[in-house]
């Protein structure tokens, strides 16, 4: 694109190119100084040309002496009152609509100020004819050049700069998408080719400037335009929509940027003008939960709180909306100190007055029981735990140590200091378990139930999920860093599926089940459908405008140790107890007799601190009969005999 697109050369164009890059780096005064200058100019030639039209031309020389006179007092009037009007404070290239304002009110007080000053004089200066004209003339100049260098600069000198631009589409003409094409406009990277709407009243027509056509158009838009990426612009629309819109992307292999979501917007995770990749809700098509308001405080607001496990990717998250609900004092009871400190850095912006950081260990039963009493928590939240699978299977003695009698010495740690309610945040992998993570989260289940069967002051509960979205360790993130380095996308195996809930919906979840919990129960969401990872990874490759296979393949290592190839569902949604809360559900799970968990799980103590491994697992089948132990971990000898039937109702 050319200023002059009718002259066969391109020497005047680059001409003023030049100028113009030099002239934008000239100093804010500079640039001032040539605005005044240039405004006197416009100013006088508007009034020169309100003489002309109002006097015939055998009249202009004995009328030029009211020029002289009454035309310089105008000027001298309207250039104070430009500047008071504040014209030349904006960045004229990313001005707006407001400068039209300034031009009118400055234009207005200048012609209003010097007719006041005009009604003290013997003889008026100027007539009052040329004075209105002069004012409209003097209007549509300023403003009419300032526009047009707005225009210059902020197409032809960035087209200068950078001449390779992406064209993209908007999804969506509403306020998000034209606040996007307003904000794209300023952008040296793309070229805002055309809307997609289904608003058929829409489509089309002009917005802007800009078409706005069918979503259906859109592989004909790309063909012709070589258009680069869609920008979805829908925040208030669901997951489950967002979801449809993309699945009929996804065949033009294109690269697909979003607006946050609503709920994002309001919870502080993004602004309304900023574009992120697809989000992983996006591809579920699945809409959190709500939560209830009354539940979320009962058991936070006015009350003195305690995380332990405050660092990790759930505690941190469950911390920062318990602030939210005006705890008196929250505890951050973590065992890393770069954790700590980070969250600690995090939660300052909320209330840092009310977070109280502890550096401290769950295997420290002392150092437990002495922060709760010093601190008179009533409410904890148990989210201490080593949580990945192959981990804890590499290193079995080390995740029931600190899963299972961290959990114990917590239990008993809250029973001396009187806490009034306990929530453990359990698993779905607690389940059947395959794996020693899942098996020692069960016995952690079984610690907490045991104590909600003798202790009656404190109220017990458990919550279990499935997978956290984003979470440390989690697929998503794995990916979308596999993804943007270009590597092959790991999946264990081709069938493998997940049940997924975001952050977000899991903390509520856990703060909610404190409020209805009775004692004992273990509270469950409904979580959908369960996703299939491959699908998964094939969705985030082609919403990143790549090829599954080609540009990224996707390579199959096979189950981890302890891996399940289908996480089973949490609960039979048709025999489960409701609850308070329409999707989320109870359940009273059977426990062994209290003397024989109580035996057992001092005799798993005892072999966990002696590194008795085999005897270890020995007892940990017993305590989770429904636990497979692999054959690694079957000792050489004939094989153990295992006590059966050890659940009672």
């Amino acid at each position: 694109m050319y200023l002059f697109p009718n002259l066969k050369s391109q020497i005047m164009t680059k001409i003023i190119l030049d100028i113009l890059r030099s002239l934008s780096v000239v100093p804010r005064w500079g640039k001032n100084t040539f605005l005044l200058f240039a405004d006197a100019m416009v100013i006088l030639t508007a009034i020169l040309l309100a003489f002309a039209v109002r006097f015939n031309p055998d009249q202009w020389t004995q009328e030029i002496n009211h020029f002289f006179d009454g035309g310089l007092w105008l000027c001298s009037f309207m250039m104070v009152s430009l500047s008071i009007s504040g014209l030349y404070r904006p960045v004229l290239r990313h001005a707006g609509t407001e400068m039209m304002g300034q031009v009118l009110r400055g234009t207005l007080l200048g012609i209003g100020s010097f007719a006041v000053f005009d009604m003290f004089d013997d003889q008026a200066l100027l007539p009052r004819s040329v004075l209105i004209a002069s004012g409209t003339f003097s209007f549509l100049g300023l403003l009419s050049y300032r526009l047009m260098i707005r225009w210059v600069l902020r197409v032809h000198l960035v087209e200068g700069r950078n001449n390779a631009k992406q064209n993209v589409v908007i999804y969506g003409a509403g306020l998000a998408g034209l606040q996007l094409l307003a904000s794209l406009r300023q952008n040296s990277m793309y070229q805002v080719v055309a809307f997609l709407d289904d608003d058929l009243n829409l489509q089309g027509r002009q917005i802007r400037g800009v078409w706005v056509h069918a979503p259906d158009q859109i592989s004909i838009l790309r063909k012709d335009h070589n258009i680069q990426r869609v920008l979805l612009a829908l925040p208030a629309e669901s997951h489950a929509r967002r979801k449809e819109i993309l699945e009929t992307l996804r065949p033009l292999q294109i690269g697909i940027q979003v607006l946050p979501s609503l709920d994002q917007m309001i919870q502080g995770q993004a602004i309304s003008s900023s574009l992120q990749d697809v989000t992983i809700e996006d591809l579920l098509g699945r809409d959190e939960i709500p939560s209830d308001p009354q539940l979320m405080d009962q058991e936070i607001r006015g009350k003195s709180v305690m995380v332990t496990g405050a660092g990790g990717s759930i505690g941190s998250e469950l911390c920062r909306e318990i602030l939210k609900h005006q705890p008196r004092r929250l505890i951050l009871f973590e065992i890393n100190e770069f954790s700590l400190y980070r969250l600690q850095q995090d939660l300052s912006d909320q209330d840092v007055d009310r977070t109280v950081p502890i550096l401290g260990n769950i295997l420290d039963e002392k150092r437990l029981s002495a922060v709760l009493t010093e601190h008179e928590v009533q409410t904890v939240f148990h989210a201490a735990a080593y949580k990945h699978v192959p981990l804890v299977e590499a290193n079995p003695l080390e995740g029931l140590k600190n899963n299972v009698l961290g959990t114990k010495n917590l239990v008993e740690a809250c029973q001396q200091s009187r806490v009034e309610t306990c929530i453990l945040i359990s698993t779905d992998k607690a389940v059947r378990p395959t794996n020693v993570m899942g098996a020692s989260k069960r016995i952690a289940e079984l610690i907490v139930q045991n104590a909600a069967r003798r202790d009656k002051s404190t109220k017990w509960s458990m919550v279990r999920f499935g997978n956290v979205l984003d979470s440390s360790g989690s697929v998503v993130p794995k990916f979308r860093e596999q993804i943007q380095k270009r590597t092959a996308i790991t999946v264990t195996h081709p069938e493998i599926t997940r049940y997924f809930m975001s952050i977000g919906e899991a903390v509520r979840l856990v703060i909610q089940a404190g409020s209805m919990a009775q004692g004992g129960e273990v509270f469950l969401l409904e979580m959908g459908n369960a996703v299939k990872i491959r699908q998964l990874a094939v969705q985030m490759i082609e919403l990143s405008g790549l090829v599954p296979d080609h540009d990224i393949p996707i390579r199959f290592t096979g189950l981890r140790p302890g891996e399940k190839l289908y996480e089973e569902l949490l609960i039979d949604l048709e025999t489960a107890n409701p609850t308070k809360h329409p999707r989320i559900f109870c359940s009273n799970e059977p426990i062994p007799d209290q003397a024989f968990l109580q035996d057992h799980l001092q005799k798993l103590e005892e072999a966990i601190k002696s590194d008795d491994f085999e005897k270890t697992m020995e007892i940990l089948k017993i305590l989770v009969p429904e636990y497979f132990i692999p054959s690694r971990f079957l000792p050489q000898s004939p094989s153990m005999s295992l006590p059966q039937d050890t659940l009672l109702n």
